[in-house]
């Protein structure tokens, strides 16, 4: 049923403009957040003792836990572990709600289930993306910090900090140079005098349990895409490398015995998180990175991607997850760059799924990644079966969550396949469920009906949109709310008439044209020649060029490239200062134009490949201060990527 429709747009214009005037001085808030991660305050680890009331919030926590320190070696750990393992199984199985309860049961006082704690709400936040699922995962998290920092205080230290030290350098610097038998005789872990030459594996658990606390912290406050939370990701990721750093080297000094003094779960923690932690670095766009990196750590992809990968063949723990974390580096970058990754991308998640739903036949996370897999290579029937089996074995509390992601990636096919009734009541459901943004599922929804005809239905939604805007992440309209914002602000300026077709300005947005059968393209060609028709004759620049890019881009996936390319050069060569409103175009234009000519010439060879691709994409990194710059940003860089390994 449509929202009742609003009399009066005064309330609605306020709420508006309150959302647009959200802006930020990005430039100058990263040269903020730069000297701030550069300021020698900034510790890498936490003072158990400072009674600061600026120090991190898990330094006061950290006081009130105490711990015994684990004491168990490698061999008993790993028995220690099975229920660790159990409840890992099991919800990958999805039986989410035992898995919760597994960890639950000893999450006050075990950090190996505390972060399992933590990890299950940091998959909830970041498929619900609401603000209390964030701090709680974060609160969560924390908690399992404290337990960490309260085991490596608890840790009995037995030696000098110089014997250990000179002891690890002669083991693991001169003993390369040294006969086999020069290297001191160590007995568990401890040099024949009793003194301990590496830390324990108990400690090194609690480092690394630490370190993966921090990494996921980081990761939910890297998907805010806020200025903001890139400084708060930047700290933690900070701590977090640190801590992968002093145990990756202390393990690389134990050489062939790390696996007699260091348990299987915790070395494929330390396979995952530092893994991951590079992979991330090395993927960021440079805007972002020029935050981040700002802490003195750069990502090694490939070194990345050969950790993770031996965190997942040793079967521990975090295996599942590293699967995943392949999955999902795999297709959702894929999704920002289809025609540039897709065809590599694709085949490599194909495998990677093949391996995960071998080990965990029908796990729903596995076969939602299969949807967003197919989909990315154009196969909507596929891609629908796939969502539609997740989904329906996601009935727990807990795995609702999943069904809604699962029920947006459902209505966002059936936009693709231009059935727009039926898109539209997938979202009016999130809608009703209170899913992430109701005032942008609310948005498409209208949207989808206004392209199913229905032009007195979706105004009435429109109207009703305005007092849903507003939700917030770190004290600020979220993105996607201050572009539904602007949008509904122009469409009031012209009595709701000139909407300029909403819905394929969405699909734009969200690289959905390269997933569309030819039918289905040629059918949207011919509703973007329709429109510049109709406003020919207006003085709309603005609108033109959002048409003209749309134009080009469906022309382009058409395969053709010499009108594709005549429609979007018309919109790149525009002087920005002529676009008064839709300030993303421009910069989305010259990306669309870079990909036309990466699909024209991907038959060169050499520089010739990709050099017209990559002067246009290199003009579309020049823009900043628009919409969805983080998203196009990480196009961007996803390509260049692309680029780089290639001209190896």
């Amino acid at each position: 049923m449509a929202a009742k429709k609003i009399p009066s747009t005064s309330a609605s214009s306020t709420s508006l403009n309150a959302a647009a005037a959200e802006s930020e001085n990005d430039a100058g808030i990263i040269q903020q957040l730069e000297e701030q991660l550069k300021s020698p305050d900034i510790e890498d680890d936490y003072d158990y003792n400072s009674t600061d009331s600026s120090t991190s919030s898990i330094s006061s926590a950290t006081a009130s836990v105490k711990l015994q320190a684990n004491t168990l070696s490698a061999a008993e750990q790993e028995i220690a572990d099975q229920d660790m393992l159990r409840g890992v199984r099991m919800f990958f199985e999805n039986d989410f709600v035992q898995a919760q309860r597994i960890f639950s049961a000893q999450d006050q006082f075990n950090p190996i289930f505390a972060l399992g704690s933590g990890a299950l709400a940091f998959i909830k936040a970041c498929m619900t993306f609401n603000e209390s699922d964030i701090q709680n995962a974060i609160n969560t998290l924390h908690h399992a910090e404290s337990l960490c920092n309260a085991q490596i205080q608890a840790v009995e230290k037995k030696s000098v900090p110089l014997i250990s030290s000179v002891s690890k350098f002669v083991s693991s610097g001169l003993g390369m140079f040294s006969s086999k038998g020069s290297t001191p005789k160590t007995k568990n872990g401890h040099l024949e005098s009793g003194t301990p030459k590496y830390m324990t594996n108990g400690e090194i658990r609690a480092r690394v349990i630490r370190a993966e606390c921090l990494l996921l912290t980081s990761l939910i406050l890297l998907f805010q895409e806020s200025i903001m939370s890139y400084l708060k990701a930047g700290l933690n990721l900070r701590k977090g490398y640190k801590s992968y750093e002093t145990v990756w080297e202390e393990i690389q000094s134990m050489g062939d015995q790390a696996t007699t003094f260091v348990d299987n779960n915790t070395l494929g923690g330390v396979h995952y998180g530092l893994g991951t932690i590079n992979i991330v670095l090395a993927s960021l766009p440079t805007k972002i990175l020029r935050v981040i990196s700002s802490f003195g750590y750069v990502g090694d992809k490939t070194f990345g991607f050969d950790l993770v990968s031996k965190c997942i063949a040793g079967k521990g723990v975090r295996s599942p997850l590293g699967s995943l974390m392949f999955l999902g580096y795999y297709t959702i970058l894929a999704g920002f760059a289809p025609a540039v990754l897709g065809e590599k991308n694709t085949l490599i998640a194909d495998k990677i799924l093949k391996d995960a739903l071998r080990d965990f036949k029908e796990s729903a996370f596995f076969l939602y990644f299969d949807g967003r897999n197919s989909r990315i290579k154009g196969m909507i029937k596929e891609s629908n079966a796939a969502f539609e089996l997740a989904s329906s074995k996601a009935t727990t509390e807990w795995g609702s969550e999943l069904k809604r992601m699962c029920d947006y990636e459902l209505g966002l096919n059936c936009a693709l396949s231009l059935q727009w009734e039926e898109a539209a009541v997938y979202f009016n459901k999130l809608v009703e469920e209170n899913y992430w943004s109701k005032a942008f599922f609310l948005y498409f929804k209208a949207a989808c009906i206004e392209e199913s005809g229905k032009k007195e239905e979706a105004l009435s939604i429109y109207q009703s949109i305005s007092g849903l805007v507003g939700r917030k992440f770190g004290g600020r309209t979220i993105l996607v709310e201050q572009y539904v914002a602007r949008k509904l602000k122009l469409f009031e300026q012209t009595g709701f008439e000139d909407t300029n077709l909403p819905t394929l300005e969405i699909l734009l947005i969200w690289n959905g044209f390269s997933s569309m059968s030819q039918e289905s393209l040629t059918a949207c060609l011919a509703k973007v020649d329709a429109q510049i028709g109709k406003i020919r004759d207006k003085n709309s620049l603005d609108n033109i060029a959002v048409l003209k890019t749309l134009k080009g881009t469906i022309l382009h996936q058409l395969r053709r490239h010499k009108e594709g390319a005549e429609s979007l050069n018309w919109v790149v060569e525009l002087n920005s200062s002529k676009i008064h409103e839709e300030k993303w175009v421009l910069p989305f234009a010259c990306w669309e134009a870079g990909v036309g000519c990466w699909m024209e010439d991907k038959d060169l060879t050499g520089d010739q490949r990709w050099a017209r691709a990559k002067s246009y994409w290199d003009k579309a990194a020049g823009f900043s201060g628009y919409e969805f710059e983080f998203r196009l940003s990480v196009r961007i860089h996803a390509a260049s990527m692309h680029i780089q390994d290639l001209s190896k």
